[in-house]
């Protein structure tokens, strides 16, 4: 397979100033709806940075741009960029973080696209969203008697903004989710720890949005987590449509989640291990897959798991999850297809001496307890189960072995309206001196498997990829000090 290119865009001739920062920008359906730069043009005055933004679309065509002012404030507040995001298809919030002595708070600000306008910026606290204010004597009187602060998560299937409350010293008291509008209208607000006690509290976290529901996962904790539950909210209102206990102390299994609605039943599938008091799902002593099924009232109507020797017929492994040469599975990701079916991409993968693997609270990240630095990793094992959860396949993806610090997998995209998946991979090959993209595809149940390599007319050039409308992919090329940075469309045939 070869490249078709389609479109390229130079980024240093895009806007005077230093790119500070992008993203990659997703509509409703979380498709690529286009991309964002952010340049910082320097000091206005010593009390205000301009700045100026540029949308591409999914093409890479020049949408809109508009030039706006950052306030500095003082030397002792730093202003981080963290994200932005597309809502409405006309809005755009940009989320900051602010750090001011010891103080941490995430603010925002909207940009409407249409109107190349900006709107204040806004933080949320002690129950209220207040904007920041410009003046820094009133902005020093802001940051005192902060109780309660918010982490904020956009909302872009109901074009609103969720808050979830942070208690500034003692996490116990933390008690609300607000629900906003873009006008900053309160909508709703959902209680999730009325205890408040010091040892005896609930913390939230958001596992996944959809059309239908807002699901929630919460853990109550008794000094020690004592269960794990699901819960759905109506979006209209907050209110609770159910709740599933997922894990608890009588539980046989510590598990890892990830989950997907479809068709108003959740999935929610992972990898298990032997359940111990005040932990968490241990990689050592991986059991398996499972997968449960709920239905729109949170009644369980599916539950099985998986176990290693169920795929002994196409690939030796052992009852912990350990294959050739004391090499671990890791779970790199979980494929939940519109039919039911499910494809779990795993990474051989083995810690030196002093690498290890970290407990993994059930909210995060599967990947991210594993300690990045003296390890190795080879070869994806991608495994296929039917919608019964009856295994189907077995495929060995080769690549190079690995060490240190960097990790061979990029990103994911669902295709052909959720029936498929496209996921890709970087991979050096040594013995040829050159770097090779993979580009995988599980579409109606088939896999294919491509590599295509990938160079820069200068050696001095890096390239890196970047998720693209389906069916592309863009290759960034840059070299800093040369002021070269140039993003290319590139076709590829799934």
């Amino acid at each position: 397979m070869s490249f078709i290119q389609a479109q390229i865009q130079d980024l240093a001739s895009l806007a005077v100033g230093e790119i500070i920062g992008s993203n990659i920008l997703y509509d409703s359906q979380d498709q690529v709806y286009g991309y964002i730069y952010f340049f910082n043009q320097g000091e206005v005055d010593k009390d205000n940075i301009q700045m100026e933004y540029v949308i591409l679309d999914k093409n890479l065509n020049k949408v809109s741009n508009n030039t706006f002012i950052r306030k500095k404030y003082h030397r002792l507040l730093s202003q981080n960029y963290i994200s932005c995001s597309l809502i409405n298809n006309n809005e755009l919030l940009l989320k900051f973080e602010l750090n001011y002595k010891t103080l941490t708070f995430e603010s925002y600000c909207i940009i409407y696209i249409k109107e190349k306008t900006i709107s204040p910026d806004y933080w949320y606290k002690n129950g209220d969203i207040i904007e920041i204010s410009k003046n820094k004597t009133e902005f020093n009187k802001q940051l005192k008697k902060v109780k309660y602060k918010g982490s904020i998560y956009v909302d872009r299937k109901h074009n609103a903004i969720c808050i979830i409350e942070r208690q500034e010293t003692k996490k116990h008291l933390n008690k609300f989710i607000r629900y906003y509008n873009t006008k900053n209208e309160l909508l709703w607000s959902y209680e999730y720890n009325p205890v408040q006690k010091i040892n005896i509290f609930n913390t939230v976290a958001i596992e996944n949005i959809s059309q239908n529901n807002i699901y929630l996962l919460e853990c109550n904790y008794n000094i020690y987590p004592l269960e794990y539950k699901i819960i759905a909210l109506d979006p209209t209102n907050g209110k609770k449509k159910y709740e599933y206990i997922f894990e608890n102390t009588r539980s046989k299994y510590n598990h890892t989640l990830i989950s997907k609605e479809i068709n108003n039943q959740l999935i929610i599938c992972g990898s298990y291990s032997k359940f111990l008091k005040n932990s968490n799902f241990n990689l050592e002593k991986n059991l398996g897959f499972f997968k449960i099924v709920l239905d729109n009232n949170g009644k369980e109507i599916f539950k099985k798991y998986s176990q290693w020797n169920e795929f002994n017929k196409q690939i030796e492994i052992d009852k912990n999850g350990r294959v050739e040469k004391n090499f671990r599975l890791l779970p790199t990701s979980f494929y939940i297809f519109k039919d039911g079916t499910i494809s779990i991409l795993t990474e051989k993968y083995k810690p030196e001496k002093n690498g290890i693997w970290l407990p993994i609270p059930i909210i995060g990240e599967i990947t991210q307890g594993v300690t990045k630095a003296n390890r190795k990793t080879t070869d994806f094992i991608l495994f296929s189960m039917d919608k019964d959860f009856n295994f189907k396949s077995v495929k060995t993806i080769q690549k190079e072995l690995t060490k240190g610090y960097s990790h061979d997998y990029l990103f994911s995209q669902y295709i052909k309206n959720d029936t498929g998946i496209a996921f890709f991979f970087i991979d050096y090959l040594k013995s040829e001196k050159k770097w090779i993209l993979g580009v995988n595809t599980i579409i109606n149940g088939k896999i294919k498997e491509e590599k295509i390599p990938i160079y820069s007319k200068e050696d001095k050039y890096t390239i890196f990829p970047i998720k693209a409308k389906e069916g592309y992919i863009i290759l960034n090329e840059y070299n800093e000090k040369e002021k070269y940075n140039q993003i290319r469309l590139e076709k590829i045939n799934f």
